[in-house]
């Protein structure tokens, strides 16, 4: 599989969750104050004992905390979860030969080109960008841009 197919594929799973990001994306953003300062889209790529990836949001600024706690696990935006029959959602595996990086940067731009149409306008000017937990690859901003 060549990565335009698996960023395919993959888009046609994220966007079976749309409706339920956008109404996410529209509360978190609401909730929004005049000291946060921006909101990071972080995509987990690592296969762990809850799933293969996961996407979640955060508030960056001086309520970033009080946020955060707020609206806890309402927070994943897409999750990728082990059953016994498989993923649920059935996401497309790691294509054989790709590095963990590969993949990573992959599912990284994929997210960020699903998410940018969905950026609610806020009262509140936030800056919001698409990252790796660990800054492997560089953020890929979202939103208008001034």
């Amino acid at each position: 599989m060549q990565a335009a197919e698996y960023r395919e594929a993959l888009r046609r799973v994220l966007e079976s969750t749309t409706a339920v990001a956008v109404a996410r994306l529209a509360t978190l953003a609401e909730a929004a104050t005049a000291r946060t300062e921006g909101v990071t889209i972080t995509v987990f790529v690592e296969q762990d004992a809850e799933g293969p990836f996961a996407v979640w949001l955060n508030y960056e600024g001086p309520d970033s905390f009080t946020l955060d706690q707020r609206f806890g696990h309402e927070r994943e935006l897409f999750g990728v979860t082990w059953t016994e029959d498989g993923w649920e959602p059935d996401v497309p595996p790691r294509p054989r030969g790709w590095s963990h990086a590969d993949l990573e940067e992959a599912v990284l731009d994929t997210v960020a080109e699903w998410i940018a149409p969905m950026i609610p306008t806020t009262d509140v000017d936030l800056h919001w960008e698409v990252v790796t937990p660990d800054g492997s690859f560089d953020p890929r901003p979202l939103g208008v841009k001034p």
